[in-house]
């Protein structure tokens, strides 16, 4: 088993709302040449040379397990294979394979890929696929699924669970902006309930608290459901609307049971104010309503 020090800044990439950390990491120094030195040697040398735990820094560095670790001193690229594994208490990250390009301030890695990231008081956040891309100076990501196993990632806080899936998720940590793309499904469970969301496409904007779903939307609490091409969620501004496809809203309420369609839905980001445009279709039935004084006319 291997081990080496390594910059995983790019494996920390936290799908989050933290702010992004940037730090120069260490260069990767030059071995002398010896043709014939042993693995056991050239690990010696290294640890005899005056780079010590304390020169990186302590949320970005460690050391990284596999079963083979090669170093390209010309590309400043550190190559991990077969059982990748790193922990230290706040981040784990495990691969079949990784590569860190310090020159291009990347991270790549394959095979099982998982990405935690879980500090006191604060979320945790995990992410699996099949595949990871990070650059940890630009803050921008990709994470996908190969096979016919979904990219998952999960947030748990104090307050509430997120989990979504998708075959191909981007993100870019410093605007803090996610794209799910493929088969989304994601699922918010709280103390009052469980929301569910599913779409071709997903883009959240975290900082604004914005959601766009795109192709075959599809928005889901416990009591309501709303069907249509696009749904948009805009919590900053108090907003929410769903439109194409004829949108489908059905549901129970304090009032009644109820399924509408029309052009155009739009309400108030908490759906307490709904207005519904175009041809509108649908029933309501409310004992409110069949106990009215009003019937009893007809």
């Amino acid at each position: 088993m291997k081990r080496a020090f390594f910059p995983l800044c790019a494996l920390l990439f936290t799908l989050q709302a933290c702010h992004t950390v940037r730090v120069e990491t260490p260069t990767v120094e030059q071995l002398p040449e010896k043709p014939r030195q042993t693995l056991k040697e050239k690990k010696d040398a290294l640890k005899t040379k005056q780079k010590s735990a304390s020169q990186v820094p302590e949320v970005l560095g460690g050391i990284v397990q596999s079963d083979q670790w090669t170093i390209y001193k010309e590309e400043q690229q550190e190559e991990f294979t077969g059982h990748v594994f790193y922990d230290n208490g706040i981040y784990t990250f495990k691969a079949g394979y990784a590569l860190s390009d310090r020159k291009k301030g990347t991270v790549t890695a394959r095979q099982d890929v998982y990405l935690k990231q879980h500090a006191r008081k604060a979320p945790s956040y995990e992410a699996w696929g099949d595949y990871a891309h990070y650059n940890y100076q630009t803050g921008k990501g990709v994470l996908k699924s190969s096979s016919k196993n979904l990219a998952r990632l999960r947030l748990q806080d104090n307050t509430q669970t997120i989990t979504a899936r998708a075959k191909h998720i981007s993100f870019d940590t410093n605007a803090q902006i996610f794209v799910l793309t493929g088969n989304v499904y994601a699922q918010r469970t709280v103390a009052e309930g469980t929301q569910t969301v599913q779409a071709d496409k997903a883009t959240f904007k975290q900082l604004e608290n914005y959601l766009l779903l795109d192709g075959h939307a599809s928005l889901k609490d416990d009591q309501r459901t709303l069907e249509a091409d696009t749904i948009i969620y805009d919590g900053e501004h108090d907003h929410a609307r769903a439109f194409g496809a004829r949108p489908l809203a059905t549901g129970t309420t304090e009032q009644g049971t109820f399924a509408i369609i029309a052009d155009n839905v739009t309400s108030d980001a908490q759906g307490n104010v709904v207005t519904l445009d175009g041809q509108v279709q649908g029933w309501v039935v409310s004992p409110t309503l069949n106990e009215n004084k009003i019937n009893r006319q007809f």
